[in-house]
């Protein structure tokens, strides 16, 4: 759970880093399509971590780890908000 959750943080940072780094001389919002790739980077991350981690157990585990993942991604941007 400390492995999703730290990827959950990982994801949400290197989507400010993405947009920070691309949007430096253009007008884009937050939402931009070319910061949105570092989700499928933290996806991806997910996956293989999730892949070694937990292989050869139930599915119930996806679900917790997935849950847990998205879970700090959502709690991120809800405090993030706020600031």
């Amino acid at each position: 759970m400390i492995g999703n959750a730290a990827l959950g943080l990982i994801t949400c940072y290197l989507y400010i880093l993405f947009w920070v780094a691309f949007s430096m001389g253009d007008t884009e919002t937050i939402l931009s399509w070319k910061a949105s790739t570092s989700f499928l980077t933290g996806v991806l991350l997910f996956a293989v971590w999730n892949y070694f981690m937990i292989r050869n157990h139930d599915r119930k585990y996806w679900g917790h780890s997935a849950f847990t993942y998205l879970a700090t991604i959502l709690l991120f941007i809800l405090l993030f908000q706020t600031i």
